[in-house]
């Protein structure tokens, strides 16, 4: 729910677009940006405007094109320190909706990176089949490492784990839990 007093204070603006970055895995676009902050706070788009400006200016913000037209935005090394001196400023009725709008924005992107597989040379000619398992919140859920011996079959193992990686937890927590009785 939209916080409805405006925020016309120009360092809580500020403070509100750090915090943004920090909590996004990427840089972000800038028409992302700008609904992540406007559309959970009641900024108006000149203020928010000036504010980035302002963090891009102090090297707080990295701003860059990326093709032709779209603009990103990144935090930088010294926009984090302050974003993490600085976020018990902001309020959690602003926090809070600000984080499940970047929750639900890279949903989808993070559930395209949850599964992944490598191989991995273990010696001439052996290879292993390196699998990890993460889930929305980037929290490593499974990390498994296989010996495979040839590649074709580490290359085998690696895509059937990315296929079937929801059963092959599941078998294995089921294992565990097993050996407990």
């Amino acid at each position: 729910m939209l916080y409805q007093k405006e925020i016309d204070d120009s360092v809580l603006i500020q403070f509100i677009i750090l915090y943004t970055l920090s909590k996004v895995d990427d840089a972000v676009p800038y028409n992302e940006l700008l609904n992540l902050v406007l559309d959970n706070c009641n900024i108006n788009y000149n203020d928010f405007q000036v504010a980035l400006d302002n963090l891009a200016k102090t090297n707080h913000i990295n701003a860059f094109l990326e093709g032709a037209h779209n603009q990103k935005y990144s935090i930088t090394q010294k926009g984090m320190n302050a974003g993490d001196f600085f976020t018990s400023n902001i309020p959690i009725y602003i926090r809070e909706p600000i984080d499940a709008s970047i929750k639900e924005l890279f949903k989808e992107q993070r559930r395209k990176n949850a599964v992944q597989s490598n191989i991995s040379p273990v010696r001439k000619d052996e290879y292993s089949a390196d699998c990890l398992l993460l889930d929305d919140d980037n929290t490593q859920l499974m990390n498994l490492s296989l010996y495979a011996g040839s590649r074709d079959e580490a290359e085998r193992m690696a895509r059937f784990f990315r296929e079937h990686s929801d059963i092959i937890y599941e078998k294995i927590l089921t294992a565990f839990n097993e050996s407990k009785q």
